[in-house]
Order: structure tokens, then C-alpha cells, then sequence
């Protein structure tokens, strides 16, 4: 029997990454804030609540974990442990989608990526576990199109240990009617593929 609410989707990466203007793309419009100062490993304090086609998301942005030593990873684990608890009773998380920029191809960080899927469990490491997907952003230059990155970059990322069950390679810029008619489309691409992603995970 499919889930009576919302589908809850998780986006965590390292901070700066621009998760909160993903959120934008994947709703259509400006409804999520940057927030450099997060407190480590916690949710945005409003989910951000979309349709897709015929099912609806929940959207939660999760704040990067930082560099704090070995008793400040203890304490993000274990407010993730309670992360995870909360959303059970919400019916789970449904997708996690890992957030990095195309720019950090070679040096990719795992430290989030691990933190996560060891804890919430990604189809990656765990039978039954999670699906985790990856979101690839900051490729509005890209001089090709933009999926020609993960080709070029899938088999160092998995050599860093990092396994997805799908993929988006986007621009997460925000819609400027001055823009080029290229840069538009790139746009309008961009939103089509990441809902498709979420809505078919």
C-alpha cells in the first residue's frame, strides 16, 4: 500500500553547495533560504511540500557536518539517529540526494556522503536500505551538454567509494528572463530532470 503523505526526500552535501537553490529549482520558484550558519546536521525548520505528477514530496535540507573532532561527530551522529526516528514516523525517508558541485570532480568529498548512508542506510551498502542519487550542479558552463560530466566523472566517483542509484546533472541558477535562450533552456532542462529523478526513484 503506497505511503498516505508526503514522500520525505533528504538533500545533504557539504555547505555551500547551493541545496537550498536546488530546492528552488525542484519547486518552481523561491521558497528556500540560504543558511550558512545551520546548525550541524539538522533539518531545515520547514519542509518544503511538492507535486509531481501524481505523488507528493516532502523536501528537507540537511545541514553539512562539519570538521568538529571526534565528540562533534558523536553529537551530529546521534542527532541523526533522532533525524531519521522523526521521519519513520512520517513514513521514512523515500530518496536521499547527495548535492556536489561539478567543479569538485577530481576531489569529491566523501565525508558527508558516508556519514549519511551509514546511518540512514542507501541501497548502495544496505539491502532494502534507501536509494541515495546525486545531484551535480554548477554546470551552467559546461561546454557540452551537461550529462556528459557524470560520463566523464562516474568512474572516479565510485572509486572514492560513492555508488547512486540515479543521477542529475544540472544548472540550479536561478530563471533570468535576460538570459541567453540557451541558458534558459539549460534551465527548463534542468528542472525537468531533477523532478524526474525524484518522482522515478
Amino acid at each position: 500500500m503506497p505511503p498516505a503523505g508526503p514522500l520525505n526526500v533528504l538533500l545533504f552535501g557539504e555547505t555551500g553547495v547551493g541545496k537550498s537553490a536546488i530546492i528552488n529549482l525542484i519547486m518552481g520558484r523561491d521558497v528556500a533560504q540560504t543558511s550558512p550558519d545551520a546548525a550541524t546536521c539538522t533539518l531545515q525548520y520547514t519542509p518544503h511540500e511538492v507535486s509531481l505528477a501524481d505523488r507528493r514530496f516532502k523536501l528537507w535540507e540537511v545541514s553539512s557536518i562539519k570538521s568538529t573532532g571526534l565528540f562533534g561527530t558523536l553529537f551530529a551522529k546521534r542527532r541523526l539517529q533522532k533525524l531519521q526516528k522523526k521521519l519513520y514516523g512520517d513514513d521514512g525517508a523515500y530518496l536521499l540526494l547527495y548535492c556536489m558541485r561539478g567543479s569538485r570532480a577530481q576531489r569529491a568529498l566523501i565525508r558527508d556522503y558516508k556519514f549519511f548512508t551509514d546511518i540512514v542506510g542507501s541501497t548502495a551498502t544496505v539491502a532494502g536500505g534507501v536509494p541515495v542519487a546525486t545531484v551535480v550542479t554548477s554546470l551552467e558552463d559546461y561546454p557540452k551538454d551537461m550529462d556528459v560530466w557524470w560520463t566523464k566523472n562516474k568512474d572516479n566517483l565510485e572509486s572514492l567509494g560513492m555508488r547512486f542509484s540515479a543521477h542529475a546533472c544540472i544548472t540550479s541558477l536561478p530563471d533570468d528572463p535576460t538570459s541567453s535562450p540557451a541558458m534558459r533552456a539549460r534551465r527548463q532542462r534542468s528542472e525537468q530532470v531533477i523532478r524526474r529523478l525524484i518522482y522515478e526513484s
